[in-house]
């Protein structure tokens, strides 16, 4: 657990000495890197602990993301899966229930041409796909932090639901700082298809080495490095974290909420809570939440979460089906265009593909 904790807060690629320093700083334990090491790979071997993945924001390359959640038309399920599916900009989708009951997307769009996930939508509605549907803009994200002193070698969350609840009101007249560091704006930077391969490749391994992109892209290491480094600076690759398989099997949901008053208050009680889970930004008012939960946490989590209504503007749930869908997020990257220099999205071509059902 130790070993989590401090991999947690390093980040995905922190090194077994870096880990060890760590632990020692926090718990003036020591234990050696080789140890560490061993550990580490035993857990990947039992798939406690999954691969690193790349943490970015691709708005800055002029890359939006929404969630889509779409009420389905009465008994056409099967359908509009496969129109979902056909559609490239829907790069991953889970069957949900809740507000809506339909489908949950996740889709990608360019951020020139805003309207276009309006006009797909629209068109899904006059072939009577779906009834209705909602849009939640992603300005920004992050993985909440695991409070891994909370979690036992049984496989079981210790947390203390009853101190929680006693504790939202006292949270949400409490003036303290925002416990996020998101943010609502970004600038742009101008890329070329060297840039988007790159970043593509990151996403596939964020340990890629710098000689392999260098051959791949027959450029020269330093090329490669300083197209890195220029992502880095302007805050495009944030690093990398590590997924965790220890969870077991879970009811995930999302919350969406917009917040009227509190806002900080509303939002540290959230990030209270131990469990792993990823928190979506629209503007500083409007979050989504997503967790998984096992059904005695979530009864406790929703006793909870009535006594945060007031103080909200509005609010749904949307509970994600266990059938969930592998997320093609690397072939997103193929809809750039090395020619223009610019994101190719052809709606012509996508609404062609609505009507052929």
């Amino acid at each position: 657990m130790r070993i989590l904790a401090a991999l947690d807060r390093l980040g995905g690629n922190a090194s077994a000495q870096e880990i060890s320093d760590e632990i020692e700083k926090s718990h003036k334990l020591r234990i050696p890197a080789r140890t560490i090491r061993y550990r580490l790979s035993m857990m990947m071997e039992r798939g406690i602990l999954l691969p690193s993945f790349l943490q970015s924001q691709e708005r800055i390359i002029g890359l939006g993301e929404k969630v889509i959640i779409v009420q389905e038309h009465g008994g056409i399920s099967e359908e509009l899966e496969k129109v979902i599916e056909a559609i490239p900009i829907f790069y991953w989708y889970v069957p949900t229930h809740g507000h809506y009951d339909g489908y949950l997307i996740h889709a990608v769009y360019d951020t020139k041409n805003p309207k276009l996930h309006e006009m797909i939508l629209k068109r899904l509605q006059k072939k009577q796909l779906i009834d209705s549907y909602s849009e939640f803009e992603i300005v920004d994200y992050e993985s909440k932090r695991v409070d891994f002193t909370k979690y036992g070698p049984s496989g079981r969350w210790s947390w203390d639901w009853e101190k929680w609840i006693k504790n939202i009101p006292t949270n949400m007249e409490s003036e303290e700082g925002s416990p996020h560091s998101m943010i609502a704006e970004y600038k742009t930077i101008d890329c070329d298809a060297a840039d988007i391969e790159i970043l593509k490749q990151l996403k596939l391994d964020p340990e890629v080495s710098m000689t392999t992109l260098s051959l791949l892209l027959n450029q020269s290491i330093n090329q490669v490095r300083d197209k890195v480094q220029r992502f880095r600076d302007n805050g495009v690759i944030r690093g990398s974290k590590r997924a965790y398989g220890f969870a077991g099997d879970l009811l995930w949901f999302s919350t969406f909420i917009e917040i009227e008053e509190s806002v900080n208050g509303v939002l540290k009680n959230f990030y209270d809570l131990p469990f792993p889970g990823v928190v979506l930004m629209e503007n500083p008012k409007k979050f989504c939440f997503r967790f998984g939960l096992e059904t005695t946490d979530l009864k406790r989590f929703l006793e909870g979460f009535r006594l945060m209504r007031g103080k909200l503007k509005s609010y749904f749930f949307q509970f994600h089906l266990p059938d969930r869908i592998e997320s093609s997020y690397q072939d997103i990257f193929s809809l750039f265009d090395s020619t223009s220099n610019r994101w190719n999205m052809p709606l012509d071509e996508y609404l062609k593909i609505i009507d052929r059902f």
